[in-house]
């Protein structure tokens, strides 16, 4: 899912937390799956979903941030 960059600031920031939102639903349905038993799988897709928080909380507040400053 490539950001069309002649879309709207707004479409693209919404597209960007969606794809966001996407990543880490799937991650966590993943993880949630695998349980907790150390396995290098397990840290490294746990490891996956932090960086997918991380990107989800950003492109969160950058939506969040633009919305406030065009009201």
């Amino acid at each position: 899912m490539a950001i069309d960059p002649y879309e709207p600031e707004l479409a693209k920031r919404q597209r960007a937390f969606q794809i966001a939102t996407k990543q880490l639903n799937e991650l966590l349905n993943c993880n949630l799956s695998l349980g907790n038993n150390g396995s290098p799988e397990f840290v490294d897709r746990f490891n996956n979903s932090v960086e997918a928080l991380r990107d989800y909380e950003h492109y969160g507040r950058e939506l969040a941030e633009w919305i406030a400053q065009k009201q």
